[in-house]
């Protein structure tokens, strides 16, 4: 269920102001971890269509226009990650309700083991709620910090190193990669 523009019973909700790793979908742990070497060429997000007066609130509220990158993680120790890359940010306003895909001008080298995660600067509509009890997001939170996104924890800085204390349960960020893996 796209998570805007939502209902009284289940009120559009947004990816704010983290990068966002998706943890679990089914069986599958960490479903964004590569598992050859190669460049990521591109990639794409699927987007909820939030109504005017739902995305001038999250613009008034989330630093601005709805923005995001795609990024490279590499995992350093318990649920520590460092940014190893990442892409240019895109203004995504235009493409609400529908799947945008973004060609990289410059490809991103990833090496096996490391995990595409979204750089969230603002905000983004692209969560799939109610996606079942199996399907869990973390977010570059310190733990016990999980409902403040007042503050960023947008990891922008190749090189940081950022803890994902924080889980999110029963929810899918509608986002991937285009790699294309080395012989």
């Amino acid at each position: 269920m796209a998570s805007c523009p939502g209902s009284t019973a289940v009120p559009c909700t947004v990816v704010s102001r983290t990068t966002a790793v998706q943890e679990v979908v089914g069986a599958t742990k960490l479903p964004m971890r590569l598992h050859s070497a190669g460049r990521i060429v591109g990639w794409q997000i699927t987007l909820s269509s939030p109504s005017d007066s739902q995305i001038k609130f999250f613009d008034a509220n989330e630093a601005g226009p709805s923005e995001a990158a795609i990024a490279v993680l590499r995992h350093v120790r318990a649920l520590d990650y460092r940014l190893e890359a990442l892409s240019p940010v895109m203004h995504l306003q235009p493409y609400f309700g529908q799947t945008a895909t973004f060609a990289l001008d410059t490809s991103i080298p990833v090496s096996a083991g490391e995990v595409v995660a979204l750089i969230v600067p603002t905000w983004v509509p692209a969560l799939e709620l109610k996606a079942g009890r199996r399907t869990a997001w973390r977010a570059s939170r310190p733990a016990g910090r999980c409902s403040d996104v007042t503050h960023s924890t947008a990891m922008t800085k190749v090189g940081e190193v950022s803890q994902f204390g924080c889980i999110y349960q029963t929810a899918l960020i509608d986002f991937g990669a285009i790699e294309i893996s080395t012989p």
